[in-house]
């Protein structure tokens, strides 16, 4: 039977790493607040992506109501007869319900200004088969007010006189 006793080398190195290794478990006061620092930079970051994603959805949802509302200007406008449909004029909506509004309203930001314009092109030439002088063009402008900057949007349409069947 052998026994292998350690010498002083041998076991004194390893006694001293261990004592290292005591030292050194846990984390000190520096990196933990190290940690939270970027833990709150990364939060604060989350927050405000949604923060801005919040604002985009609530901008994205007044266009397509102003876009509505002005589709609807320019459909009323499309149903007018052609040869009644002329000048220009300005109309207020509301943006909960699309019902008439007034100028105020709108100047308080609870309702949109549709200004729409007609563009005659029957001046465009005296040949009377030129097909481009049975047409007119008709412009809308919807313009709203979102927390104190306004923004608008402008919309086209066409509206021809002679239509496919028609008698000449």
């Amino acid at each position: 039977m052998q026994i292998r006793l350690k010498g002083p080398a041998s076991g004194g190195a390893n006694l001293l790493q261990q004592e290292r290794i005591d030292q050194r478990a846990g984390y000190t006061l520096l990196e933990i607040l190290v940690a939270l620092v970027v833990l709150s930079v990364g939060v604060l970051g989350y927050m405000a992506l949604q923060f801005q994603s919040v604002n985009g959805r609530a901008f994205a949802r007044s266009m397509n109501t102003a876009s509505t509302a002005g589709i609807a200007s320019l459909e009323e406008m499309r149903t007018i007869d052609f040869d009644q449909v002329q000048g220009s004029g300005t109309t207020y909506r509301f943006r909960a319900d699309g019902a008439p509004a007034s100028e105020s309203d709108f100047e308080s930001g609870d309702a949109y200004k549709i200004e729409w314009n007609v563009g005659d092109f029957s001046g465009i030439s005296a040949n009377p088969n030129v097909r481009l002088r049975e047409l007119k063009t008709i412009y809308a402008v919807v313009r709203w007010k979102e927390k104190g900057v306004e923004h608008s949007m402008t919309l086209t349409t066409f509206e021809r006189g002679f239509k496919t069947g028609d008698q000449t």
